[in-house]
């Protein structure tokens, strides 16, 4: 006997959804219509919407270390029949901004940024450190600033030419916490001139070949 489909309700992890069982409704046709759309592409809608559980799955298409679980999460979806040249082609660093505290104003805002994009950031050099010389990952984790990191990661991504792929969920999350709970002039600090979280998407913008 089958058994039955669980509802998937409040989870966005694509991984999860197609391991335990639950119901998937398959977008995978948008895939191929993403590649075509500029490199630097923003996804927005209402809330609940599928976002988060969309950008999970473009995580496990695009990752290199996923390539041979390719027909276990796809092999019965719309791509699993049309597979891009992209599968599977990247190195990919997934961000949920949502996570990334914004509650303690002034440089303790900065440090709580700094303290969850580095956490992830040394999850990525662990996780591909096999692609990299012996030291990378120690490296990686031995710099105390993330942007500082990124630009290392960058540097041997493209000595080695390695494509990495960007993708930031809840990107907004961070800033509209600042406005509401910090005012318009904290927003205004990080976000223009020499503000630290502009200085961080400018470092994604030269580095990374999509973001979403």
């Amino acid at each position: 006997m089958n058994r039955l489909k669980g509802i998937p309700y409040g989870i966005s992890d694509f991984n999860r959804l197609r391991n335990d069982n639950f119901y998937f409704v398959d977008k995978t046709i948008y895939l191929p219509l993403i590649e075509r759309m500029p490199s630097y592409l923003s996804l927005t809608r209402p809330r609940r919407f599928g976002k988060s559980l969309f950008l999970s799955m473009m995580r496990t298409y695009y990752d290199q270390l996923q390539r041979d679980n390719f027909d276990r999460y796809f092999g019965d979806l719309w791509i699993g029949a049309h597979p891009t040249d992209q599968r599977n082609h990247y190195q990919v660093l997934y961000f949920d901004f949502s996570k990334a505290g914004c509650s303690v104003p002034g440089d303790g805002m900065m440090a709580s940024f700094n303290e969850y994009s580095s956490l992830v950031i040394n999850q990525f050099a662990d996780d591909y450190a096999s692609f990299y010389d012996p030291d990378f990952k120690s490296t990686v984790e031995s710099i105390s600033s993330a942007k500082a990191k990124l630009s290392y990661i960058e540097l041997k991504a493209k000595a080695k030419g390695y494509p990495l792929y960007l993708i930031i969920n809840e990107y907004d999350n961070f800033t509209n916490v600042i406005l509401s709970e910090h005012g318009q002039k904290m927003f205004h600090d990080l976000t223009h001139a020499s503000g630290f979280y502009r200085e961080y998407f400018k470092q994604y913008k030269g580095m990374f070949t999509v973001y979403s």
